[in-house]
């Protein structure tokens, strides 16, 4: 068995993980950084490989060596997910994503309060667990201006400091500054999205992405060559932690990042402190990492997983969960969509990013009025490709128009008049927290590792949810029409399955009673134990977490750097 001892030990370097990597090991502290993955170069991304990448998701975690499960229930048996959407290599998701790079609403770290304020207290559903953030818009709104300036976010304000800015979102959140670069360029379906939007009363805008429109910090721009979500950049223009805050990292002197490292467990001893970490090594030995200072910065399932697997006698039920609420209150985005046809028009989706798609946010968070319709908060709702990656694979996962069957000629010749002449209307809809929606140990599935397999219980289809999700749906299907398509279709329902963006598990809150960590993600039973992703998120927003995840990632740094090195203990 291997020993080291560093200062500060990060499990997990992605899109949080990185950054507080960068940012401690400037600080002068001594970091390890351990990644299940490897580290991948830019150039590694060549060439372009639909079937590598979109279909056989090359860039994400084997379900075979490492499943998650899922049941709609905790009465039905449990079933391993055939696709997981985060990451499998250093810089996580980041790698792959589509690069989304949304700050939230103000309203959005408020959703309780704010709601009981406008709409009383029987708006929020009873058997909901929806609470406030403990931290606001305004304490995160530096941290987030920094993340976009430090890794390069493409976008147009809406807000300058209480300024109503035209083409951009007018109903962000006030920001400091304009984005570091300009939005990336529009294509056909932005265009059409926009004018629909324009002749129905509501505001598109480019959507903001961590993708350069422009070189920026020695990077070159973008080359809009199309294959972008579930690729990795092959020029580096998206603006991935790894490209970014690891080579910072790198430079600092101080870090030094393992891959292959499996950790089983969090180490902890008899006063209350986290000790470091064990994990397994690529060659299968067993491993220590001896430090003041333990980071948990995976997704939302090995974070609670880890926790899970490293009770104590102290925490019988899973490490610092005196709270009770470790693995509770599980959200994902439920996802609805409607696809366009057009007869007398090309859109050629698969030309550019999926980044180049255009939003409207007039149906998300509390941007419109709930009163009498059954159902609080909404989705961000834009305009792209099917399956968020326009080429022909993508595009064939597309359900077809009532009445064209799903294979056969027919389809075939559906599918060869349309792939060039259609685009999709997606509803990246809010999920509310429930306690019964949980990640736990699965006792019958186990990882290739022989560690009990992360197990979802999870059912979005409750009434607030399903009259969201119509209210949205009849939207869109209102856009396609406006846009003018000559076929508007909507794809069917999910099972309840988990959707995209999963958050929640190890929640954020100002009350140790009811949630695990506070809002710096440093564990309320350990002080020297952060959790630091959306699993700390107490609330959704229609909007992708990744930007939050990082400016709190930054915000935490910032904490660790200035006030707990120079007196360890709880940040309060």
């Amino acid at each position: 068995m291997a020993t080291e001892k560093t200062d500060v030990v990060i499990v997990g370097v992605g899109g949080a993980g990185g950054i507080l990597a960068a940012e401690l090991g400037r600080a002068g502290m001594r970091v390890i950084g351990l990644e299940r993955g490897p580290r991948l170069k830019t150039a590694d991304f060549k060439p372009h490989d639909e079937l590598r990448y979109f279909q056989r998701q090359d860039l994400r975690p084997d379900v075979k060596r490492q499943p998650v499960t899922w049941r709609t229930n905790a009465n039905a048996r449990a079933n391993p997910l055939p696709v997981l959407n985060y990451g499998a290599q250093a810089g996580g998701g980041t790698v792959h994503y589509g690069a989304l790079s949304w700050r939230f609403h103000e309203d959005d770290f408020r959703a309780r309060s704010n709601t009981i304020q406008r709409y009383g207290a029987s708006a929020v559903p009873e058997d909901s667990s929806l609470i406030d953030w403990p931290l606001t818009y305004t304490d995160l709104e530096p941290f987030y201006d920094r993340a976009e300036y430090e890794l390069g976010v493409s976008g147009k304000a809406g807000n300058l400091q209480g300024k109503k800015i035209a083409g951009g979102n007018p109903f962000e959140a006030p920001r400091k500054r304009e984005y570091p670069l300009p939005a990336l360029k529009p294509d056909q379906s932005g265009m059409l999205f926009d004018e629909a939007a324009k002749k129905l009363g509501y505001h598109a805008f480019s959507s903001p992405r961590a993708i350069l429109s422009e070189p920026y910090n020695g990077r070159p721009a973008c080359t809009y060559c199309g294959f972008c979500q579930a690729f990795g950049c092959h020029v580096g223009a998206k603006s991935s932690i790894l490209v970014t805050a690891l080579p910072q990292a790198d430079a600092s002197g101080n870090f030094k990042l393992l891959t292959g490292a499996m950790v089983y467990r969090v180490n902890s001893d008899n006063s209350g402190r986290v000790t470091g970490v064990s994990y397994y090594g690529p060659d299968g030995s067993d491993n220590t990492i001896e430090a003041d200072l333990v980071i948990l910065a995976p997704f939302i399932y090995d974070n609670t997983r880890l926790l899970l697997l490293s009770k104590t006698a102290k925490f019988p039920n899973g490490l610092a969960n005196s709270s009770g609420h470790l693995g509770k209150h599980l959200m994902t985005h439920i996802r609805a969509r409607v696809q366009v046809a057009f007869d007398d028009r090309y859109v050629n989706i698969y030309m550019g990013p999926s980044a180049q798609k255009h939003t409207l946010d007039e149906f998300n968070a509390d941007n419109f009025d709930h009163k009498d319709l059954g159902f609080i908060r909404g989705a961000q709702v834009s305009i792209g490709p099917v399956a968020l990656e326009g080429g022909p694979i993508g595009a064939a996962t597309m359900n077809p128009p009532p009445g064209v069957p799903r294979w056969g000629a027919a389809y075939r010749d559906f599918f060869a008049k349309y792939y060039a002449r259609h685009t999709a209307i997606a509803a990246q809809i809010e999920d509310l927290p429930y306690p019964h929606q949980t990640i736990d140990l699965d006792p019958n599935v186990r990882d290739a590792w022989g560690l009990p397999a992360p197990r979802l219980t999870y059912d979005w289809r409750r009434p607030n949810e399903l009259k969201r999700t119509a209210f949205v749906t009849a939207k869109m299907e209102e856009l396609g029409r406006a846009m003018g398509g000559s076929l508007v279709w909507k794809a069917p329902e999910t099972p309840g399955s988990p959707g995209g963006h999963h958050e929640g598990g190890t929640r954020m809150g100002s009350d140790p009673k009811n949630s695990v960590v506070n809002k710096y993600g440093q564990s309320w039973d350990i002080p020297n134990l952060f959790t630091i992703g959306s699993s700390t998120f107490p609330s959704m927003s229609g909007f992708n977490p990744t930007l939050t995840i990082q400016a709190l990632a930054y915000m935490s740094a910032d904490a660790i750097v200035n006030r707990y090195r120079k007196s360890p203990g709880p940040l309060v």
